[in-house]
């Protein structure tokens, strides 16, 4: 839990600081993040460029909190809850709910995000 906790802890540092490079080192160097509305994007080469058409984008003020935490082998999975406000209408920004699957490794520098998989619920009409 306390390696989740703060993987989660930097990852809304560096998204509030519209870090693209530090986004993507927390992730394994194969690391994928499976995009809620887009692609599938893999290293951490794709996952800079990622992050940094998101901030051009305008999205920022992302939130964390780390439900919950399962081991498994060396590494393990969580769930977690996230917000984040993104870029609306007519220049303005809506606060954006989800969940969050993470699986964590552990490589030879530390504890990585291996699989990001946000999802978000459908809007009603």
């Amino acid at each position: 839990m306390q390696a989740a906790t703060e993987l989660a802890r930097q990852y809304d540092a560096h998204y509030a600081a519209r870090d693209s490079a530090g986004m993507a080192a927390l992730y394994a160097a194969d690391g994928i993040l499976v995009s809620p509305g887009g692609p599938i994007i893999r290293g951490r080469v794709a996952l800079t460029a990622d992050y940094s058409k998101r901030f051009t984008s305008g999205a920022k003020g992302h939130a964390i909190k780390v439900l919950e935490v399962h081991v498994q082998g060396t590494g393990g999975y969580g769930l977690s809850e996230f917000s984040v406000s993104t870029p609306a209408a007519y220049g303005l920004l809506q606060r954006v709910h989800g969940t969050i699957v993470s699986v964590y490794q552990h490589d030879p520098d530390g504890w990585h995000l291996g699989l990001v998989i946000p999802t978000v619920p459908a809007r009603r009409r």
